[in-house]
């Protein structure tokens, strides 16, 4: 288990994707509306760099080719 690096490391340029470290906490993923009321949230201590990937992807979250991309007007509030 355990996650190296921080969540810039591990989905460089997800779009709509805030990653809070938070001492002694597991690391989770906490996916919240757009009122930022929490939907669900995901344990990620078990998941490795590529796992958590995936999934960011399978949620729908848009991941841009660099941090400075812009941001496709369809997926400008992805996931949704």
């Amino acid at each position: 288990g355990g996650i190296p690096g921080s969540a810039a490391s591990l989905a460089p340029g997800s779009h709509n994707l805030e990653m809070k470290h938070l001492p002694g906490a597991e690391p989770e993923l906490v996916l919240l509306s757009d009122r930022y009321q929490e939907l669900q949230r995901i344990p990620l201590s078990d998941m490795t760099r590529e796992d958590i990937n995936r999934l960011l992807q399978e949620l729908g979250f848009y991941r841009k080719e660099t941090p400075e991309a812009p941001v496709p007007e369809e997926f400008l509030l992805a996931p949704a």
